[in-house]
């Protein structure tokens, strides 16, 4: 009864230890993915383009009048975004998962089926 008594306690300590280890690499992406990430705008090149990722959830779109972020969040190595997509007289509300291939404090590459979006953090 004592062995399965101390096994019983040496499985929740493991468990909660492992869950400890994803919390916080939870937030370290948070973190890492906190702040203005720009890339190169493809009509002006003296331009860049891109978002901020505020730590509350929100996000804010960098020169990009037609397309207005509005909030983010991570789930299971994909940055979520919500964007609110303005055209002639009418709008539209977009969640898209992008994968995160790479993520550092100065680089971040979000892929969308076949395509790579490249940002640098600003």
């Amino acid at each position: 009864m004592k062995k399965l008594v101390l096994i019983f306690l040496v499985i929740i300590g493991l468990s909660r230890c492992n869950q400890t280890k994803t919390e916080s690499k939870t937030e370290n992406a948070i973190i890492l993915l906190t702040g203005s990430w720009v890339q190169p705008n493809p009509i002006n090149e003296k331009e860049v383009q891109g978002f901020i990722l505020q730590q509350d959830g929100k996000a804010i779109s960098i020169n990009m009048a037609t397309l207005v972020y509005k909030k983010w969040w991570t789930e299971e190595g994909k940055l979520i975004l919500v964007a609110e997509s303005i055209g002639n007289h009418s709008s539209s509300i977009d969640t898209t998962s992008y994968e995160i291939v790479k993520n550092t404090n100065s680089i971040l590459e979000l892929k969308n089926g076949d395509f790579v979006d490249k940002y640098t953090k600003k």
